[in-house]
């Protein structure tokens, strides 16, 4: 079978694919994740006071940098707790990032707050289970 010079070419274009495309650098996103999760157990009506304050910001210069912080809070008691966190991030790229290029802005701030009133703490409840 005789293969055309169009053909061979085609050919040699893809075998150079690979190496070309693993040649540049890929542009990752700049990303900033707060995980915040807090658990109140405790025996009042009142529901705890739970609360996550976050400020996060990225520069103009900003190329794959990336921030990751987690708060966990656990309140037990007869009362309700106080539960408060702030968190402050920023990202940028500063004077490493001289190749001109940026990249986008990624923010992810899952947060769990659980509020569980328990007989077990409960004053009211546990005096008719132990009388005096």
């Amino acid at each position: 079978m005789k293969l055309s010079i169009y053909s061979l070419s085609l050919f040699s274009l893809a075998a150079l694919l690979p190496l070309i495309s693993g040649s540049t650098s890929p542009a990752n996103a700049c990303a900033i994740v707060d995980a915040t999760t807090k658990v109140a157990i405790h025996g009042s009506d009142t529901p705890a006071n739970q609360q996550s304050n976050l400020n996060a910001g990225f520069g103009n210069n900003c190329l794959g940098g990336s921030a990751v912080g987690t708060t966990t809070q656990v309140g037990v008691g007869t009362t309700p707790p106080q539960q408060t966190s702030q968190s402050n991030y920023y990202v940028d790229g500063g004077k490493l990032n001289n190749t001109g290029l940026t990249s986008p802005n990624i923010k992810v701030t899952p947060q769990t707050h659980l509020n569980i009133k328990s007989p077990a703490y409960d004053p009211q409840f546990l005096k008719g289970v132990y009388p005096r």
